[in-house]
């Protein structure tokens, strides 16, 4: 008996698997059964809220609901349970779906199956979505309105495929710098928010000097500083054509906060008089016009392009020190309920994680975990985890160090995987490596994370360390040097890793000076200190030092750690481990048993 096909309102999902082609082309059989074992987390949210599956055509998954906001929530579910069975598996075997959720009108047959353009809207958004997001039309979004207690940004009105009239979408969270360019639209989104990243513009400097001929070089500074900017991953940086709009206009740091959506500023002035140059630069939180550093540049003119390249480098060296401690700033002040952005709670991990505890290095992991769950495809997320698990062996904090060791290397990975261009992930992975004494790993981790990012210089810091344990010393502090050249305001870690080099290379004279140059040395340098002492025979004060160790690290056990140590050569350990003998550690645990 024919049943005519009926129309209904009705929210359409479709779910489809980013880069399905390239896992079918690496493992056919492995991702078929990932791509089952994902079907069934699809079935069972959908069928448990009353929803029905349609259709699983290839790697896409077409489904249906009642209700737009179950539709939501069901899938915000499934993307939950995606994370789980995906965090079970290597970098590169991880599956994640893209999400397009609209609510229209179709014509249902008897047999279930559905047509009409509301069926082809749902699958145009969800190319729109981000690997492991959520999509929506804008007609789900007018109904949805804030009773699915998450937050949307708008990408406007979008043009897609084989529809005639333009689709407004909405993204779940996140911000746009992730999204295909032709996806971005061009002028400032409505009902948009400040994207949850850093966001920046640098505005043309002014050239001060009188004379146009000097034009060139103030551009050229903002261009460059516009360029190195843009190697630190986790900012989003405005485009040079939108900055100089602003050239030769007197603006507000609020107006251009607005129309460009950023909440930082940098801009400066540049004066040239005869063979010397002045260059001002100051960044400014564009919400309120506040000036949150500022800095001034005066050097010799023998080589115009040299200059230009040496001060635009140091403004963004310490450049993204003010910024990272603006944003942790803010992160303090956040509401922290659960729906917060999932960079928010990296970012109020990071704060735990700086205090340097167990307990506090636990907290942040809970955090990253948490960032996790909102977005799981957000690499600084598992370079976070990756941390906390090393750190965690590093510092004996970790029940079973083996096992944080491996869960350290599997996140590191993972981040680096999804983000291979991102240099603090290859130094996230690099010293993983060097945990594992993987040296030459380790190093060609620290020496990628260098050419993708010449201005971080934490990148000559940790290559330092894995260097001087080479056996290469003048290298060492060379590039030490070079960290503290390009940002002068790095703290006292990194100055202490000059204990370090210059102990492995028997200078310890020049070691101690820095040891006295130390106003805080952190628990794990009394080590390096006793050392030294021990090495220029001031045992009295090497002993003092092992004292200060072991409040710190009472169960410290000697044999053990020198078996993790990833000296390349054993002369060099032995080096080490006889200053720390006769330092006293030795006496130190015997004592202590």
């Amino acid at each position: 008996m024919f049943t005519e096909p009926k129309r209904r309102l009705i929210a359409i999902v479709s779910a489809d698997v980013a880069g399905y082609s390239r896992l079918m082309g690496a493992d056919e059989e492995g991702t078929l059964v990932m791509l089952n074992a994902a079907r069934e987390i699809f079935r069972e949210h959908i069928e448990a809220i009353g929803g029905r599956i349609v259709d699983t055509a290839g790697d896409s998954v077409l489904s249906v609901f009642d209700s737009v906001v179950d539709a939501v929530e069901t899938m915000q579910r499934v993307q939950d349970g995606l994370v789980t069975l995906n965090a079970e598996r290597n970098p590169e075997q991880i599956m994640l779906f893209r999400v397009g959720i609209n609510l229209g009108d179709v014509i249902e047959q008897s047999d279930g199956t559905i047509y009409g353009d509301g069926v082809n809207i749902a699958a145009r958004i969800q190319s729109l979505a981000e690997p492991g997001g959520i999509a929506i039309s804008g007609s789900a979004h007018d109904f949805i309105g804030d009773r699915a207690g998450v937050n949307w940004r708008s990408l406007g009105d979008q043009e897609v495929k084989n529809i005639a009239r333009p689709v407004r979408v909405y993204l779940l969270g996140g911000d746009d710098s992730t999204l295909p360019e032709a996806s971005r639209p061009d002028t400032p989104l409505i009902e948009t928010r400040l994207p949850s990243r850093p966001s920046i513009a640098v505005l043309p400097f002014v050239n001060m000097s009188g004379r146009e001929d000097d034009e060139y070089f103030a551009d050229g500074i903002s261009e460059d500083i516009i360029t190195e900017l843009s190697r630190f991953r986790e900012l989003i940086v405005t485009a040079r054509n939108s900055a100089f709009s602003y050239k030769g206009r007197a603006v507000k740091a609020q107006d251009v906060g607005e129309e460009l959506n950023v909440r930082y500023i940098v801009e400066g002035s540049v004066r040239k008089a005869g063979d010397r140059v002045s260059i001002s630069a100051q960044l400014i939180k564009a919400a309120t016009g506040h000036q949150l550093w500022a800095e001034r540049f005066d050097r010799k003119l023998e080589d115009v392009f040299e200059v230009q390249d040496e001060v635009s480098r140091k403004i963004v060296a310490t450049l993204i020190g003010r910024l990272n401690d603006s944003e942790r700033q803010r992160a303090r002040h956040n509401s922290g309920n659960e729906m917060s952005a999932a960079y928010d709670m990296v970012l109020r991990g990071r704060e735990h994680f700086l205090k340097f505890n167990r307990e506090d290095n636990l907290a942040a992991r809970g955090l990253y975990l948490q960032a996790i769950k909102f977005d799981s495809n957000y690499a600084r997320a598992y370079s976070s985890l990756a941390w906390t698990y090393s750190i965690a062996y590093n510092e004996h904090w970790a029940d079973d160090p083996r096992d944080a060791l491996d869960r350290a290397f599997e996140y590191a990975q993972r981040s680096v995987y999804m983000q291979p261009e991102a240099h603090s992930f290859r130094l996230c992975l690099g010293m993983v490596y060097f945990f594992q004494k993987d040296l030459e790993k380790a190093i060609d981790c620290f020496q990628s994370a260098v050419e993708l990012n010449v201005n971080d210089a934490d990148c000559y810091t940790f290559l330092s360390q894995a260097l001087s344990l080479n056996g290469e010393h003048e290298k060492a502090i060379e590039l030490l040097d070079h960290a503290f050249a390009i940002n002068p305001h790095l703290g006292e870690w990194p100055m202490s890793l000059y204990i370090v080099a210059y102990f492995n290379a028997r200078e310890y004279d020049n070691a101690l000076a820095i040891i006295e140059k130390l106003h805080s040395p952190q628990p794990s340098n009394y080590r390096w200190m006793a050392a030294t002492y021990a090495a220029l025979g001031r045992v009295a004060e090497a002993h003092s030092c092992v004292a200060r160790y072991f409040e710190a690290y009472p169960d410290f056990d000697l044999p053990d750690h020198l078996s993790r140590m990833a000296y390349r050569d054993s002369a060099d350990l032995e080096h080490y481990a006889a200053a720390l003998r006769t330092a006293g550690f030795e006496w130190a645990l015997e004592t202590a048993n």
